[in-house]
């Protein structure tokens, strides 16, 4: 008899919904925001309540039912400063929700029998070659590798430009000025793991211009955009002038950007600029040719492929593919500077939203708008229940408060607060209490459950959190650390570099598999502190990656680089010339070479 009743209020519900006139239905929407976990009492919240929250200037959405836009609506502003507001023609840069759309252009070159997704793609690149190293060795990289980011290609975030400093393709593939990106490469096997990559679109891009002899923009346009009827959408970068005129200008919290919009010249990998409108097109022809209704782009086998897992379980051809339940849905999260956009589809039944925002802080508002629409249209497996609070005593909150480190090198913070516990490492999030030593947080998914030893004490947590896109890995354990204890990146922080220098080379010499010691992840590490001039810290982690992976030609290049900025100009030189003995297609480091031995007087044969 429950579930008869259940479904009763349910029809009755949906049989609202469709017999509401649109402007009731976008009001029930932008009035019952809410986070992504709801506790008891939490009230629903206004968009203009959440935007002022997160400090999102512009808002526009787009939803679709049974395989078309139902509506679409705008909020705020397009430009704060110059009071421009968001229009059906307002442009935003979507990121990496651009990916979708390039995988799409290369899955419609092999449509026209242009290439093949599974041959190597060394045998169709002209510009630019994917360098072989010992990984590639029996392995070879392929395009549907790279559209499912599991090629092999080293990872790290694109930066930004402006047009007085935009590289092309392939000298952002070489790392060649005005490039600022190191050159990519495969730094693993190909087809054995799941790492996402910008670099590896970037060679998708490479790809695509090289095959058809066009822009990628171009062929983009003529292929998928002029198709399917995207009039206000562009991977052309940097912008045109007469369609900046329409852009979102960029925004970020707390500070003010040099400039109002960047470009982007890895625009497979988050250059394009669209409508949410537009944007729904494409969801739209996936979703239709997925069940062999429309197929004006790719087939509909072509397209089963696109969105299904492939190496990893939560991702296809430059979509993510979430599993709800029992329900299918794919969708992507992307940003670029002072922007983020995101959208959620299902795979058969013809509905999906899409929101973009011209903030950085714009995440979370799109997961709650996300959510709004899926509670009110009654998505299937999307009906969220409301979390019961469970009481905890102060005694208890205190015990747990403390520092729990996880792996080798990262650490949570739980702090104690008015009462309350706060996850001050992600966010400074409250974590609510609902029973057994678990808590959750309002704005991601997962939970962190704290754990006692024999002794009555709590020792250890186990935790998994979605990440910015929502993704969730296997839980993790962390345990709790000693009153002053460090691990290697706080001893770094704190400027005792030599502790950490010996603190992750006990790691390697203990676990030369540990994830903390990786040379990409070091590699990484040593950028970030570069780039936020800390040159101490800088060469202390790329000297030690010279030194854990010596036949790598990338960490002689990377720690040339900092001791040229170090004013060691002897030393860059040697290892420049180590990185170029290991990799003699290196430009990045034989154009450096140059310009070193001209500083010092030397030559290339002194």
């Amino acid at each position: 008899m429950k579930k008869l009743i259940t479904l009763f209020i349910l029809l009755l519900t949906v049989s609202s919904a469709n017999t509401q006139t649109i402007e009731q239905q976008i009001r029930q929407v932008e009035t019952n925001l809410l986070p992504v976990n709801i506790f008891e009492g939490e009230p629903g919240y206004t968009i203009q309540e959440r935007m002022k929250f997160y400090d999102v200037p512009g808002v526009s959405i787009t939803v679709v039912k049974d395989f078309r836009v139902l509506w679409t609506t705008h909020y705020g502003w397009a430009d704060k400063d110059e009071k421009i507001r968001v229009t059906d023609e307002t442009m935003f840069n979507v990121g990496s929700c651009s990916k979708g759309l390039a995988a799409l252009t290369v899955l419609s070159l092999s449509e026209q029998g242009k290439l093949n997704i599974y041959d190597d793609i060394n045998t169709y690149l002209i510009s630019w070659k994917v360098p072989e190293n010992q990984f590639t060795k029996g392995h070879p990289v392929t395009p549907a590798l790279l559209m499912n980011h599991s090629g092999g290609a080293m990872h790290h975030f694109s930066l930004n430009y402006t047009r007085d400093t935009f590289p092309t393709i392939t000298q952002l593939l070489n790392g060649t000025s005005p490039a600022q990106e190191r050159p990519a490469l495969i730094d693993r096997i190909p087809g054995t793991e799941f790492l996402y990559s910008n670099p590896g679109y970037a060679m998708l891009q490479q790809l695509i211009e090289d095959v058809n002899g066009k822009p990628f923009y171009v062929t983009a346009d003529e292929n998928i955009f002029q198709v399917l009827k995207m009039s206000h959408t562009t991977f052309h970068q940097p912008l045109p002038h007469e369609l900046e005129k329409k852009a979102a200008a960029a925004h970020v919290p707390n500070r003010k950007l040099p400039v109002k919009r960047y470009f982007y010249p890895n625009a497979a990998a988050g250059g394009l600029w669209t409508t949410t409108s537009d944007y729904a097109q494409y969801v739209i022809e996936l979703q239709k040719s997925y069940l062999g209704k429309s197929n004006q782009i790719i087939s509909q086998a072509m397209t089963q492929e696109m969105l299904q897992s492939h190496v990893s379980k939560q991702y296809g051809y430059g979509v993510f593919i979430r599993k709800m339940k029992g329900t299918t849905y794919f969708g992507h999260m992307g940003d670029n500077a002072g922007f983020f956009a995101g959208y959620l589809a299902h795979r058969t039944d013809g509905y999906a939203v899409i929101v973009f925002t011209n903030s950085g802080s714009g995440a979370e508002l799109i997961r709650e708008i996300i959510k709004s629409v899926a509670q009110f249209y009654h998505w299937e497996d999307m009906q969220s229940d409301t979390e019961k609070l469970v009481p905890i005593s102060q005694e208890e909150i205190e015990k747990i408060s403390g520092r729990y480190k996880s792996g080798s090198d990262e650490a949570m913070n739980i702090e104690m607060r008015n009462g309350a516990l706060y996850l001050a490492s992600l966010g400074n999030e409250q974590l609510y209490h609902v029973g057994n030593n678990t808590f959750k947080i309002k704005r991601r998914k997962g939970q962190i459950k704290f754990i006692k030893d024999n002794k009555g004490q709590y020792s250890s947590a186990q935790y998994a959190f979605a990440d910015n896109i929502g993704r969730i890995a296997a839980p993790s354990i962390a345990v709790k650390m000693d009153a002053g204890e460090r691990i290697p990146s706080e001893l770094l922080n704190e400027g005792r570099v030599q502790e950490a220098f010996n603190a992750y080379q006990k790691i390697f010499n203990d676990r030369p598999q540990d994830p903390a010691v990786s040379e990409n992840r070091l590699n990484m590490l040593g950028y970030h502190y570069l780039t936020n001039n800390r040159l101490e810290q800088a060469l202390c982690v790329f000297k030690l990656n010279s030194l854990l992976y010596p036949e790598s030609a990338n960490v002689y290049d990377s720690y040339g680089e900092a001791l040229a900025k170090n004013g060691e100009t002897a030393k860059a030189i040697e290892n420049y010339e180590k990185s170029v003995q290991l990799n003699p297609d290196s430009q990045n480091a034989k154009a450096m070479l140059i310009k070193l031995r001209k500083m010092s007087g030397k030559t290339a044969n002194d």
